[in-house]
This record gives structure tokens, sequence and C-alpha cells, in this order.
């Protein structure tokens, strides 16, 4: 068998790559820079140079491919040009499912997020069948969920097709803005103090990088020729997140927490006055709100359909902390 893969030098498709492989699969690796340190290797990877925005590129990786996993994305929520992300995630998105539908593929599974949904109501999970309550809150966000439209478009043209919505990844594997969490433990084990925005009662849904790596491979592998799934872990707000890998790293650490509103205005003069004298922006705003967003989900579905077998956040975090 042979499949295509996006985004092999990223977060979850250098990991999806590599764990392919182990199964005597081979993977064809579509990437922009060939001599990335960051590139997946195995001999059972194919390394194909090109870009998802260059359509003849992506004809010569998918060409014999069976299947294809879609992990490429712009994320860069620092970046003010909506023509990035729309080029990347949308128009490559639909580079890829142009090619797909030309060479027959069995089945593109695609990688979105959880933030498409938007925050959670209240204390109600986000399901796939929310519908967006708010507008969206960054150019990712909605270049994100205009893709999904593309997907379902060539799902209705004879592709079969289906949705992972990715909520915040964690766990081992390459150092990335995807991968915060690893940075935060390594904060707890290293500082004295850790300065945080007050509303620690923000709750967001944590996965386990294994868990989302299983579950692109339980979407191929399944009878499913259509779907949009939440792949998941456990709802955990901050002040809960924080106290587990405190005990966890038996970390002496003291919080300090300053007011949310503080910290934002804070965010703002500084990086006016970075870009003044033209350093580079810190965290901006969009990042931190995107942060400090309700999102209580479920992966009920996942686990109906998928057979998705989710880990436990302590559990997941253990495995993390070993690892680093």
């Amino acid at each position: 068998m042979k499949v295509l893969l996006t985004g092999g030098t990223g977060y979850i498709g250098h990991q999806l790559a590599l764990a392919l492989s182990e199964k005597n699969i081979t993977v064809h690796a579509l990437v922009r820079d060939i001599n990335s340190s960051k590139l997946p290797r195995h001999k059972n990877i194919k390394i194909f140079e090109g870009n998802i925005c260059d359509f003849n590129s992506i004809l010569k990786a998918i060409h014999e491919c069976d299947y294809v996993f879609h992990t490429a994305a712009y994320t860069n929520l620092k970046c003010k040009n909506i023509h990035d992300f729309y080029n990347t995630n949308v128009l490559g998105t639909e580079h890829i499912l142009k090619a797909a539908c030309q060479n027959k593929v069995k089945k593109v599974i695609y990688t979105s997020t959880l933030s498409v949904f938007g925050p959670s109501y209240k204390d109600i999970p986000i399901s796939e069948l929310q519908p967006r309550l708010t507008s969206f809150s960054n150019d990712y966000e909605l270049t994100k969920f205009m893709s999904e439209e593309k997907v379902l478009e060539y799902y209705k043209k004879g592709l079969s097709c289906i949705v992972l919505n990715v909520s915040k990844v964690y766990g081992p594997g390459l150092k990335t803005f995807s991968n915060g969490i690893n940075s935060l433990i390594s904060m707890f084990v290293n500082k004295d103090i850790l300065v945080v925005p007050d509303n620690l009662k923000i709750t967001s849904n944590y996965v386990f990088i294994e868990d989302v790596i299983d579950a692109h491979i339980l979407a191929m592998e399944s009878n499913i020729v259509k779907g949009k799934y939440i792949i998941g872990g456990e709802n955990s707000n901050y002040e809960n997140l924080f106290e587990t890998i405190k005990t966890l790293t038996k970390s002496n650490i003291k919080i300090l927490k300053v007011n949310y509103g503080f910290i934002k205005t804070g965010l703002l003069t500084l990086n006016l006055f970075r870009s003044l004298v033209g350093a580079q922006s810190m965290i901006s705003v969009n990042i931190l709100n995107s942060l400090f967003t309700n999102r209580i989900s479920t992966s009920e579905k996942a686990i109906e359909e998928l057979k998705y077998k989710p880990t436990k956040l302590k559990v997941g975090l253990a495995n993390t902390i070993n690892h680093l």
C-alpha cells in the first residue's frame, strides 16, 4: 500500500509518517524543504520535494497512492496577511482533493481543528452537530472552515473523505507551536515563577499525540466513506492542568496570576513598540485569545464509529514527562 502524506515536517504529520511506515506502508511525503532537520526518516518513507500550492508537484507525489493524509496547514497566528492562510489552507487543500480525484484514491483523511466550531456554549461539550455560534476569531479558523467546505464539495463529486477535528495535541514529538504543553512542562521543571492570566477556569480539550495518530489510521482502515469526527481526549481547565503537571513533575514553581485585560493591554503596547523598532512581535493577542477560549468537547462519535480510544490526561502527561 502507498499513501500520500502532506505536512511531514509538522508535529502530527511527522509522527503519522513514522507510524504508517512502521506498518509497512510506503509513505510519499510531500515537503517543501528536502534538507529539513524535521524530515521523518524511515526506509518506507519516500521524500518528494514540492508544495501543496504547486499542483504538478502533488501529481508526482500522489502517483500510485491508495490513500491521502492531508495534515499540512498554515498556522502562524502572528501573520496579518489572510492570503498566506487562504493559499495554503484553502487553495492547497483544493489541489490535494483535485489530485486525489484524478488519481482515483480510495480515501482522503483531512486533518482539521476543533477551533472551527468556535467556543463551547456554557458547559455543553462541542459535538459534530454544533453550529458555529460566534464570528471567526482569526484567519486560521476561517480558512480551515473554508477548507472543510472544499472537502464536502469533493465528496459530492464522488471522493471518499473523512475530516478529523483535532483538539489541543500534546505528547512526545517535534518541538513546534502546536506542541505547547511540552514547553509548559519545561517551564514547571526549570522556572521558579510562572506568570499566567488570572482566568484559569478556562476549559479546553487535550488529546495525546498517539491517539491522534491512531485516529488517522482508524479512519483510513474503516469502511466509512464520509464523516466528520472530533478527535479529543479529556476536558480540563488550566487550574487542573497546572496542578497535574506540578504534581507529576514534583515542581515547586510559584504561579503568579495577573489580570487578563492587563496582559492583553501590555501585549498590544509591547508588540506595537517592537514593530516600530523593527523587532519581531512576541505572542500576539490573537494567540492569547485562542489559548483562553472555552473548548469543551466530546469524541463520542469517533469512539462509537471509529472505535477510537482516548488516553486519560494524567496518563498522557506522565508519558510525556517521562519522555522529556
